[in-house]
């Protein structure tokens, strides 16, 4: 064991200003890399970037506000605004609290799928006094509600029981960013292949799932309507793949299936609308 304890080691403003360089040189080299990964990565990342610059759009009434509730628009914000703080957190190597608010996402995501193919489910959850709302609206209620109207869950149990442990419950299991092959933890600011790959993937498809329903809701123009739903098909099928599967290959199998039900369904109430 190293023994650092007569060394001098940064407290106060001191220590949050090397962390905050640490943060900075973690993202440095996570944008490098992004250059360096599979074409697929590339793209999911290139993808989020438009997705996200539409759905910023459509939440700030950027192209004419309609002038009634904002329900959907309101939703769209907190998961434009959760992605963009998740992509950073990605860069500077927080892997798990980016994960954190990918959970956020994922809820919204089946929430907003919810209101989508059940459009009665939307005016109890506005109106409903907070107790009754949250009893049942709570993740497992809108899972069950989706299953029962015989719908894919865009984020079924246990996907999200995933990211609540490695993420945000405590458990006897933690390690902390130990998103390598070699389950080393760290505590942020160091790259990690592994961790990047595993967060966009996951972020990819939480946005995409509340992109594509919220297009199909929100009152807005076709052509804007269709062109977010596109880009949300169009990122998760750009989807990175890695060589080990048992970190990051069940996920993204699931939900490049779950992105040919999301395409096949989209498509054809769009067809219908």
């Amino acid at each position: 064991m190293n023994d650092n304890s007569t060394q001098d080691f940064p407290e106060g403003v001191a220590f949050l200003e090397v962390s905050a360089r640490h943060q900075d040189r973690c993202a440095l080299q996570s944008r490098d890399q992004i250059r360096r990964l599979t074409e697929s990565t590339r793209q999911t990342y290139e993808n989020l970037g438009t997705l996200l610059s539409l759905l910023d759009r459509m939440a700030s009434c950027f192209w004419g506000c309609h002038g009634k509730e904002h329900v959907i628009e309101d939703l769209v914000g907190r998961a434009v605004g959760a992605s963009g703080a998740a992509l950073r957190l990605i860069e500077f190597g927080h892997y798990d609290e980016a994960l954190a608010l990918t959970r956020g996402i994922a809820e919204i995501g089946n929430l907003m799928w919810l209101f989508y193919i059940k459009p009665d489910e939307l005016r109890p959850w506005v109106d409903l006094p907070e107790k009754e709302r949250r009893a049942r609206y709570c993740p497992p209620s809108v899972r069950k509600a989706i299953e029962a109207a015989g719908s894919v869950v865009p984020h079924d149990q246990s996907d999200y029981a995933w990211l609540c442990e490695v993420a945000v419950h405590p458990t006897p299991n933690v390690r902390p960013q130990a998103h390598n092959r070699h389950g080393i933890p760290t505590l942020g600011g160091v790259y990690q292949e592994h961790g990047q790959i595993e967060c966009l993937a996951r972020l990819a498809w939480g946005l995409a799932s509340v992109g594509g329903p919220a297009a199909k809701m929100a009152l807005i123009e076709r052509s804007r309507a269709e062109a977010i739903v596109e880009a949300s098909i169009q990122v998760v099928q750009a989807l990175p793949e890695s060589e080990d599967k048992v970190e990051i290959g069940r996920s993204s199998e699931d939900i490049l299936e779950k992105t040919k039900w999301l395409d096949r369904v989209l498509r054809k109430k769009n067809e219908a609308s």
